[in-house]
């Protein structure tokens, strides 16, 4: 007898991934083509493109809810006001509002789904739980606590108050997944939620054609290729750190910065990524080495990997890091700071090199090692290559993600 085929909702802060690259939007466009046998996928997209006409899309930001005039006026005096009782009640005004969305969105549908998937962000699911009967599974891909104090958010007034809101709503999920055993530990932790029934399922990579991948070229200058935000979260300051001291040794050593420049804090004192490069780099020589490169298309991205000679990953936490991933199943050459999932990802001296957390010292030594033994980079790759296919493609993730969704819908 056939198995009951599923029909799942995916909340996404956007769409399409061309439109709004972002790891979750990511995520969702690798997994749902690997699912389409067992499961009718439909998005709830707080944005979509413009160009975008897909049925299977609705775009939550056109949805306009029916706020009475003192709703409204309400919300724009406590907006004004920055303490964190006010905050906490703006969380809960967004859970409200913004469950309201989704809701109003599934309801657009033409059949009801039998799950909901959703982020953990500003804890929508204590929100959904209350207004539909649909049951809702969490996707861990970024919990508020784990990121906040990385990037100076700590401090700020709205900080406890959606940490507080994303573990209620981590508790009122009927199931919660994680990307990573790391990420699903601290939550366990951090909250004091035994969470029994939940999955440790990997984000999906798409597996890169043979022309596409990795090869070395020992007639071209070394190049050292880091993709990511200039944040702390992400170690930004750690990669233009640890160059320098490569530059030092490698006087042919280029440095290719993609990402968007988010500034990084440095006792309360923000810096872009050029003042930053100016406050901490003297030598005009190694300066002349490092290019910013700012947000690059997948296609650029996947380009520089495949003629880069190394890829760094420099963060000082990853709930898993597509990133990294999609640099592995490149056969990218990498060496990566050894924290959070991180070290589930690689595995040192098999598939990748891993270096001591918060240290450039420790990543430029690696470096330096790696770039002159092409033998063990050659190695690295094919192995990186088979473990990604093996672990990661989205075949192999989409069975493992259906064998949750029907465990979850067998304990409601």
């Amino acid at each position: 007898m056939a198995k009951k085929h599923l029909s799942v909702v995916y909340v996404s802060p956007g769409w399409p991934l061309s439109n709004f690259p972002n790891g979750i939007v990511t995520y969702i466009q690798n997994l749902l083509p690997s699912l389409s046998d067992d499961i009718c996928a439909d998005v709830l997209a707080h944005q979509v493109g413009n160009d975008i006409f897909d049925e299977s899309v609705v775009d939550l930001s056109k949805i306009v809810l029916d706020e009475n005039i003192v709703t409204r006026l309400i919300s724009k005096i406590l907006y004004r006001i920055k303490t964190q009782y006010v905050e906490q009640q703006l969380c809960q005004h967004r859970w409200v509002k913004l469950s309201k969305q989704i809701v109003a969105g599934i309801e657009s549908l033409e059949k009801q789904p039998n799950l909901i998937e959703i982020e953990e962000t500003f804890g929508l699911t204590k929100g959904l739980v209350a207004a539909t009967d649909i049951p809702i599974i969490t996707r861990l891909h970024g919990p508020w606590f784990t990121h906040g104090p990385n990037v100076n958010i700590s401090t700020q007034t709205d900080y406890y108050p959606r940490v507080k809101a994303e573990g209620l709503g981590i508790k009122a999920s009927h199931g919660v997944s994680a990307p990573s055993h790391d990420v699903l530990e601290r939550v366990r932790e951090y909250y004091n939620i035994a969470l029994p029934d939940a999955a440790v399922i990997p984000n999906p990579v798409l597996p890169v054609h043979q022309d596409l991948q990795w090869a070395y070229r020992s007639e071209v200058r070394p190049t050292v290729l880091f993709v990511g935000r200039f944040e702390g979260q992400k170690g930004g300051d750690l990669a233009v750190d640890s160059f320098r001291i490569m530059a030092q040794y490698n006087k042919e050593i280029e440095l290719l910065f993609v990402g968007p420049d988010s500034g990084i804090f440095i006792d309360h004192q923000k810096f872009s990524f050029q003042q930053y490069v100016d406050k901490f780099i003297a030598e005009t020589h190694i300066k002349n080495r490092i290019h910013f490169l700012g947000h690059c298309s997948s296609e650029h991205i996947a380009s520089l990997r495949r003629s880069s000679t190394v890829t760094i990953m420099t963060s000082r936490y990853e709930t898993f890091s597509i990133s990294l991933a999609e640099a592995l199943a490149t056969g990218s050459p990498v060496v990566a700071s050894n924290v959070g999932a991180i070290k589930e990802l690689v595995t040192d001296g098999f598939n990748g090199v891993l270096a001591e957390p918060e240290s450039a010292e420790s990543i430029a030594e690696k470096v330096i090692a790696l770039i002159c033994d092409s033998d063990h980079m050659q190695m690295l790759s094919d192995n990186a290559i088979v473990d990604s296919r093996e672990r990661f493609s989205p075949e192999v993730v989409a069975k493992q993600t259906i064998k949750f969704y029907r465990s979850v819908l067998n304990g409601c």
